[in-house]
């Protein structure tokens, strides 16, 4: 290194309202439209307050919360079936 600091270029293109790039068509450039037009799209219903106020990381918050319990629910509900089925079946003999 000598000590120059170097200066990063934004990406300069505009989103049409069909995703497409309008302006220098890079890789970079595709993939930022590709995530912006990801973003958009799992955000639809979101109002713009609540993104601003941090609904997303409370959602994923929750999620991550909720899906382990929901998880073992599930196992336990498969443990059960499995028993109960083999109990019909041992008194159907």
């Amino acid at each position: 290194m000598t000590g120059e600091s170097q200066s990063v270029n934004p990406p300069h293109f505009v989103i049409s309202s069909e995703g497409e790039i309008l302006g220098e068509d890079t890789p970079e450039n595709q993939e930022l439209v590709r995530r912006v037009v990801a973003c958009v799209n799992a955000c639809d219903g979101i109002t713009t307050e609540e993104l601003e106020s941090g609904i997303i990381g409370d959602m994923r918050q929750a999620i991550s919360q909720a899906a382990p319990l929901l998880q073992e629910r599930s196992q336990m509900s498969e443990l059960l079936q499995r028993e109960v089925r083999a109990e019909m079946h041992s008194r159907n003999k």
